[in-house]
C-alpha cells in the first residue's frame, strides 16, 4: 500500500493508510480510557459525599437527643421521657460513630433507667450517681462532636477507657 498523500511523507515517515487508521484508534481509544478512568474516581468521590451526607443527619440526631438528656438532668429530674430520649440517641449513633461512643452512650442509657426507678431516688447515693452521669454525658457529648464525620471503624477490641457508670 501506499501512503497517504501528505501525512507522514513530509516528514519522513511513510505512514500508510493502516498505520494512521491504527493511530487513530490508539487515540481514540486512550482517550476513551482516561474518560472512564475520571468517571470512575469522580463515582467513589460522590459516593463517599453521599454516605457522609446521610449520616450527618444522625449526627446531629445523636447530638441533639444528648443535648436533651442534659438539660432534663440539668433541671433536677429523670424521668420516663428522659429514658426515651436516651435510647433515641443510642439508636441514632448506630451507623455514625464508633465502637466507644456507642458503647458509653449504652452505659449511660442503662445508668438513667437505673435512676429513674423510685428505689433508686431513696438512696443516698442518688445525687452523686446524677452528678457522676452528668459529668460522663458531658464527656460523651464533647467526645461525640469531635468525632471525625466518617462512618466509624468496626473494631473487635473492648474499650477500657471507660469501665462503666454508677
Amino acid at each position: 500500500m501506499r501512503g497517504v498523500p501528505g501525512v507522514g511523507r513530509a516528514m519522513g515517515w511513510g505512514l500508510t493508510m493502516p498505520d494512521v487508521a491504527v493511530i487513530i484508534a490508539l487515540v481514540l481509544s486512550s482517550g476513551s480510557l482516561v474518560v472512564s478512568i475520571a468517571s470512575f474516581v469522580l463515582a467513589i468521590s460522590a459516593k463517599r459525599q453521599a454516605k457522609k451526607a446521610a449520616t450527618l443527619g444522625f449526627r446531629v440526631e445523636a447530638i441533639n437527643h444528648l443535648r436533651a438528656v442534659l438539660s432534663d438532668i440539668d433541671r433536677g429530674s429523670i424521668t420516663s421521657r428522659t429514658v426515651d430520649t436516651i435510647h433515641d440517641a443510642t439508636r441514632s449513633t448506630e451507623l455514625v460513630f464508633t465502637r466507644d461512643v456507642r458503647e458509653r452512650l449504652h452505659r449511660a442509657s442503662a445508668a438513667i433507667f437505673r435512676l429513674n426507678m423510685p428505689a433508686a431516688r431513696g438512696k443516698a447515693h442518688y445525687p452523686q450517681d446524677i452528678i457522676r452521669l452528668r459529668d460522663e454525658l458531658q464527656t460523651l457529648l464533647t467526645q461525640m462532636r469531635q468525632e471525625p464525620h466518617a462512618p466509624p471503624v468496626r473494631s473487635r477490641k473492648k474499650s477500657a477507657a471507660n469501665p462503666g457508670l454508677c
